[in-house]
């Protein structure tokens, strides 16, 4: 699950009991995942971009 905070701030949840939500660089106006796991974010300024941050170089 991901989530936007009222300062654009990137969070993903991780289930941990001790942080559940981390927080990811960036910043976006919305975010959404794809079924197939994708997630996409739109910034401030209408720019859109895919998250591959957990995907191997």
């Amino acid at each position: 699950m991901w989530g936007v905070d009222s300062a654009d701030a990137i969070y993903r949840y991780t289930n941990h009991d001790a942080n559940p939500w981390i927080k990811i660089p960036g910043t976006a106006s919305d975010i959404a995942a794809g079924a197939d796991g994708t997630v996409w974010h739109v910034n401030s300024a209408g720019e859109i971009y895919r998250y591959t941050g957990d995907q191997p170089s």
